[in-house]
């Protein structure tokens, strides 16, 4: 742990109340998530005189702290106060609405590794890209081990949600990682049917490679079948026997009842998404892009990211993240623009700072620090992204890989079948061209006041 997170990390936790005030902590990619037990404990004065806090966001089950990139190293400053800090999670997101309870769980399963997704996209995309301009042979050593690499995480995907949903659900990550990887055997077995019949119905078996929910549910009902085995199992039996009761009832259960509904459910999940979509490509696309920066802004874009996997999952490609990525691009130009507009040094660094953030698909720097600082620079960044979306939606373009972090290395999953990369090129110029333009304009035929400093 580097020394000159310890000091920012301690700050942090006595701004927070101190340790006996936190229930879990957590983090994502720019975000310090914790579960307080009373929020009136927290000075949030105390917190913005840190230089390493860009903004406070509470959506009433859980308290962020944006940081920014720093806030893994960070965060394990804060683990090494806490010890104990992970052994409870659920204490105070109980009491929160369905709604947040169902981000904060989201949030748990997928932040962890939302790194390494990301880290593979990068990789996929350069495996795309070289495809598209013929400079590899789908037969040759290094495109068998790049697409390993690039794809083995995807398919794999139930191992990866078997871990942090174990956290979660407060299983063991071991038998769930066992129950996953039954759920994904079938599909590295060819003596395996792909379905068997059961008093004339049939049951999918070969359909859980990258499958989202139905690993969710099955960790979720696992977590309740190993609670009810180690009441009733012997402890002199229970090693052996905990484990091994249930493997076996979840295991049928999931093959038999919960893994084809939630199976249906996704498909259900995204055929109405699709269906929305296809009403207007174009406003869906100006829409979502448009207010795609505001889920960040409240904390809830982690409700997108299922969608986004479920579209891969079912249909093999993704319109989502595709829109999204004119979101991003729109707040990234503002904040671009204002490098060429502002007053002082301080402010120069700062968007100079935020934009480099945001080219690496990171926005809450460019968010919190400039853009809705001066509000106007926000608005143009919506009305940058809602075209570059409505420009996304028009020509459909879509995504074949997962994309969590959004940036340009990844540009060449949008090649395929029925999409062009050229064509998601032509909407993020146009959503960050747009907004730094109207930025530098605005910035100079006015003098720029700070949001808070017009109430």
């Amino acid at each position: 742990m580097a020394t000159q997170y310890l000091a920012v990390a301690q700050k942090i936790l006595a701004a927070v109340g101190g340790k006996e005030n936190i229930d879990h902590a957590n983090h994502c990619a720019t975000r310090l998530r914790l579960n307080l037990k009373d929020d009136t404990r927290i000075d949030e004065k105390g917190l913005y005189e840190i230089s390493e806090v860009v903004k406070l966001v509470n959506n009433g089950s859980q308290f962020q702290i944006v940081i920014g990139p720093k806030v893994e190293k960070i965060f394990a400053a804060l683990s090494e106060l806490l010890p104990a800090a992970q052994e409870s999670a659920e204490i105070q997101v109980q009491d929160a609405s369905l709604f947040n309870r169902l981000l904060a769980t989201l949030s748990a399963i997928f932040t962890p590794y939302i790194g390494v997704l990301a880290g593979v996209g990068v990789v996929k995309g350069l495996v795309v890209l070289l495809q598209t301009l013929e400079l590899i042979s789908t037969k040759s050593w290094l495109f068998v081990v790049f697409n390993a690499l690039s794809s083995g995480v995807f398919v794999m995907l139930p191992l990866f949600i078997a871990v942090t949903a174990a956290d979660r659900f407060k299983t063991s990550r071991f038998t769930a990682l066992a129950l996953t990887a039954a759920m994904i055997f079938p599909l590295t077995d060819a003596a395996t049917p792909d379905h068997v019949e059961i008093f004339n119905l049939a049951f999918p078996l070969k359909i859980y490679g990258g499958a989202v929910i139905p690993a969710i549910f099955a960790v979720w009902f696992l977590s309740y079948v190993e609670r009810w085995c180690k009441k009733w199992v012997p402890e002199i039996a229970a090693l052996v026997f905990v484990p091994c009761l249930s493997l076996i009832i979840s295991g049928f259960v999931v093959f038999t009842v919960i893994g084809p509904i939630a199976d249906y459910v996704g498909i259900g999940i995204a055929n109405g998404y699709t269906w929305l979509y296809n009403l207007s490509p174009m406003l869906s696309g100006a829409l979502l892009a448009g207010i795609g920066q505001l889920f960040v802004v409240f904390g809830v874009h982690w409700g997108i990211i299922p969608i986004a996997l479920i579209n891969m999952q079912v249909n093999g490609y993704d319109t989502v993240m595709a829109m999204l990525m004119s979101a991003v691009m729109g707040q990234f130009g503002a904040a671009f623009g204002a490098i060429f507009i502002a007053r002082n040094l301080k402010d120069k660094q700062l968007a100079i700072s935020a934009s480099i953030s945001a080219f690496f698909g990171i926005t809450e720097p460019a968010l919190y620090g400039v853009n809705l600082k001066y509000r106007m620079l926000f608005i143009f960044g919506c009305i940058g992204a809602a075209l570059g979306g409505a420009i996304t939606g028009l020509l459909e373009v879509k995504t074949y890989s997962f994309l969590p972090v959004l940036n340009v290395f990844e540009l060449g999953l949008f090649s395929g079948p029925e999409s062009k990369a050229i064509y998601e090129v032509f909407a993020i110029i146009v959503a960050f061209s747009v907004p730094m333009i109207l930025t530098i304009i605005y910035g100079k035929t006015r003098v720029l006041v700070p949001a808070a400093d017009l109430r």
